[in-house]
């Protein structure tokens, strides 16, 4: 029974549930492969849920007895223009999870990732489930490792962006940004905050991220111990990042906490269209 109520609240919130999509700290999950498809045949269920299984055993993740965080694989499809089908494959992670303000359980999308395949009735189905298999696995594998590397607590004094680019006094940003007419991205950590570091060597330090900061913004890093910046550019949480208009100096857009590579570097293409 708890397996069908998980595997009803993935498919339904999956709609609705806002993620957080980061890995970190996670020993154990209770694997589900729910197949949808009817042009999926059954065999594939063991099939994915062996492959997972490997996956986890490499990862040293636990999956044996159940957990309340469930590590879903949920194939569905639709079928569109005659003889071709959309059959969607998704690897979800929901949990239960606290609100900030009022500290009540709910259940959550804490992970979601998925390829979309279009078939027709003349394609090899399974050949191609395993190869959209392959790719969802390997994303959650790389990104696990990624973010369970450890990491040691700096204090930031020792920890120079300047080599990647970055200001690291507000006024000179803001004169720099107004020149070039580029909008400030602005990021605030802190000394010993663990996702600062995350965010720092996971993301900011990457090259592919980095090329996309530095053809279109002006970045910006400031530890917000030390000040140096508007304090209404501030709340009680690190990291940080604020998308300032270089017109106004207003904050155009605000992400409080983690975000991984993919989805800021989805955030950094999308603000400046």
């Amino acid at each position: 029974m708890k397996k069908i109520f998980v595997i009803y609240i993935m498919v339904c919130s999956s709609v609705f549930a806002s993620t957080m999509f980061t890995l970190s700290n996670i020993k154990s999950v209770y694997p589900i492969v729910e197949i949808g498809a009817k042009e999926v045949p059954k065999s594939f269920k063991q099939t994915a849920m062996a492959e997972i299984n490997s996956m986890l055993d490499e990862l040293k993740i636990k999956h044996d007895g159940y957990d309340q965080r469930a590590l879903a694989l949920l194939i569905s499809s639709k079928h569109i223009d005659g003889n071709k089908v959309l059959i969607t494959v998704k690897l979800d992670i929901g949990e239960q999870v606290y609100r900030i303000d009022s500290k009540e359980k709910t259940f959550a999308i804490t992970y979601s990732s998925k390829e979309v395949l279009q078939l027709t009735k003349e394609d090899e189905v399974v050949e191609q489930l395993e190869d959209a298999l392959d790719v969802l696995l390997d994303r959650f594998s790389e990104q696990y490792l990624e973010e369970n590397k450890k990491i040691e607590k700096v204090d930031l004094k020792n920890d120079d962006f300047s080599k990647l680019g970055y200001e690291t006094n507000y006024d000179i940003a803001v004169k720099k940004a107004q020149k070039l007419k580029k909008p400030i991205l602005l990021v605030l950590v802190a000394n010993y905050c663990p996702w600062c570091r995350k965010f720092e060597e996971n993301v900011l330090r990457k090259k592919e991220v980095n090329t996309i900061i530095q053809n279109n913004y002006i970045p910006l890093i400031i530890n917000k111990e030390k000040g140096g910046f508007p304090k209404e550019l501030d709340i009680a949480f690190t990291p940080i990042t604020h998308f300032i208009n270089y017109k106004t100096l207003k904050s155009e857009k605000m992400i409080a906490g983690y975000n991984n590579k993919d989805e800021f570097i989805y955030t950094l293409k999308n603000f400046v269209k």
